[in-house]
């Protein structure tokens, strides 16, 4: 495992470097892990620069949407001077920006049954945070069938939801998928656009998913695996929801 780490990137990663789980191997690995994030708004927007800031060593961005004044309140990857452009490319230049020594690849399409197997299968782990129920279930039954480990998350009005579906498991198998907590997409899913949503919760769901890689990533830890983590940002309740 190549663990050579320029001047720079030792004290960009020392502090995590630092964790006793981590250490130089830990980070060997994440700068060899490549994910897909399938969203940059407002759950991207907490998700990505954590990811590009901890020294991930390619990642992928697919959006296909521009950047409208209605995302300001809550994608903080964009300002008034983003208005109108591509959202993947405007965040792959701000994660670069960052962080240079990441690898980071803009795909400003919508990712549909005729893309997916081919985007999805150019990564390690894939992330989702997209805003309808088609392209989650999209991109969970895509994981499911490449057996691709999938972290998720939702986020609308007070509340924010995160999970991590098909991750190998114990036995050799995979763990649970979206289809075991949700058999078929559900006909009233809440977005954004019908019940609003407070700014900072995607920002949380982001971070949680973050989290959720980066430990996946390297190893550290225990996953959200057959667990929804629910939190109500109204009195700041968090519940598990354990599902088979």
């Amino acid at each position: 495992m190549n663990t050579s780490l320029s001047s720079d990137e030792w004290q960009r990663y020392l502090r995590q470097m630092s964790l006793p789980e981590w250490s130089l191997d830990g980070q060997a690995r994440l700068q060899q892990t490549s994910i897909l994030v399938v969203g940059a708004g407002g759950i991207g927007s907490g998700l990505l620069p954590y990811l590009a800031g901890a020294g991930v060593g390619r990642l992928g961005i697919a959006d296909s949407d521009v950047v409208e004044t209605t995302n300001l309140h809550r994608q903080v990857l964009y300002g008034s001077n983003d208005l109108g452009k591509p959202k993947a490319q405007t965040a792959a230049e701000r994660l670069l920006a960052a962080n240079p020594h990441c690898t980071i690849e803009a795909y400003p399409v919508r990712l549909e049954a005729e893309n997916a197997a081919d985007l999805i299968g150019g990564f390690d782990l894939i992330a989702d945070g997209s805003d309808n129920t088609e392209t989650r279930y999209l991109v969970n039954d895509t994981c499911v069938a490449q057996g691709k480990t999938l972290v998720w998350g939702a986020a609308a009005g007070f509340q924010g939801q995160v999970s991590v579906f098909n991750s190998p498991d114990a036995v050799g198998g995979r763990g649970p998928n979206l289809r075991h907590l949700m058999p078929e997409p559900p006909v009233d899913a809440p977005d954004c656009i019908d019940a609003g949503v407070l700014g900072p919760v995607p920002g949380i769901v982001g971070a949680l998913m973050a989290a959720e890689l980066l430990k996946l990533a390297t190893g550290v830890g225990t996953l959200l695996s057959g667990q929804l983590l629910v939190f109500d940002a109204r009195g700041m309740n968090w519940q598990k929801i354990r599902f088979k």
